[in-house]
């Protein structure tokens, strides 16, 4: 059996790797916050934000996941993200520190200081029991607790995000499930549905669920693998989905084949129309292809070309509004 802080920190070392990925820190911040939170944002405008920071005194500091992110109304926001999986009792104090480097390193560069949103991810099995309020930390006498920060981050807790009611097919949905599941066969599950819904639209994401099985939730039996193995592992224990996943495979290759031959067949007809009628016929007909999308349609026009023995003449074929001329 693995160590106990192995496990830990590959809990931790593999939320970072998930969250470096675009689309589930679109999805946390569409579904897992709670209501009112957050205001409309612009999630194309979310990018990387520096983890690495100097503080006065030239000690470098370094958060676990960061991003920025611009709302709807044009303010920024740069969210810090802490990976935990045992609870921390000085959470409150590193995200203030956190906090205050960010702010301290953007008035030293004359910025204008954002909005901070610092949220820590929990995947631990026991109770979170760190408070997230530092007048809870501090021994402060009443009159000068309105002087003491408050509520200093934003707890999202995956064993009670998994009751929730997170979109089923979101990529945070999935993450708290495998972070939650008990057993073997969920997991599997889990996986692949991932694999699934996931390959063709965000394949680093998927590899990185792998890597997730093959470090952490089983290292003993993946041990060496690579995150393909370890993917079609889990599906030999059910062949029809294997199966299933070899013709999703093949028919999309197949749709991709024929994507770009289309393509270039469309390129190469309208070569052809420029080198035999002009500059404008080639540029009429390579609009008009640019709807065109099968295969005995690109035969027609071939035929066009080949037929036609003017710029005018061809010019006609093509339609004004609606089909095409035959």
């Amino acid at each position: 059996m693995a160590d106990e802080t192995d496990i830990r920190e590959g809990h931790d070392r593999i939320a970072k790797r998930l969250f470096a990925h675009v689309g589930v820190v679109a999805d946390l911040l569409r579904n897992c916050l709670p209501e009112g939170t957050l205001p409309a944002f612009d999630a194309s405008t979310l990018r990387r934000f520096p983890e690495e920071r100097v503080d006065s005194r030239l000690v470098l500091r370094r958060a676990d996941i960061a991003w920025e992110f611009d709302l709807a109304e044009g303010r920024r926001v740069v969210l810090l993200i802490e990976a935990q999986s045992t609870p921390d009792l000085a959470m409150p104090a590193r995200m203030m520190v956190q906090c205050g480097m960010v702010w301290e390193d953007c008035l030293r560069r004359g910025n204008q200081c954002p909005v901070i949103l610092p949220v820590v991810f929990y995947t631990g099995a026991k109770a979170w029991h760190a408070v997230d309020d530092m007048s809870q930390v501090v021994d402060c006498p009443p009159g000068l607790l309105a002087l003491i920060a408050r509520k200093c981050y934003l707890l999202l807790d995956a064993g009670q995000l998994a009751s929730s009611q997170l979109p089923e097919h979101g990529r945070m949905s999935l993450i708290v499930r495998m972070a939650d599941a008990s057993m073997e066969a969920e997991t599997k599950d889990i996986l692949q549905q991932a694999w699934r819904r996931w390959i063709d639209e965000d394949e680093a994401f998927c590899q990185d669920l792998a890597v997730w099985v093959r470090d952490v939730l089983w290292p003993e039996k993946f041990k060496g693998s690579d995150p393909e193995e370890v993917t079609m592992s889990v599906f030999d224990v059910f062949p029809e989905a294997q199966e299933k996943l070899r013709m999703e495979g093949r028919q999309q290759g197949i749709e991709q084949a024929t994507h770009e031959f289309q393509a270039a067949e469309r390129a190469r007809l309208s070569r052809q129309a420029t080198r035999k009628f002009g500059r404008g016929a080639g540029e009429s007909l390579t609009a008009y292809l640019s709807d065109v999308h099968e295969s005995a349609d690109l035969e027609r026009v071939s035929d066009w070309i080949v037929d036609c023995r003017s710029e005018t003449e061809i010019l006609s074929k093509l339609p004004a509004n609606g089909a095409a001329k035959t």
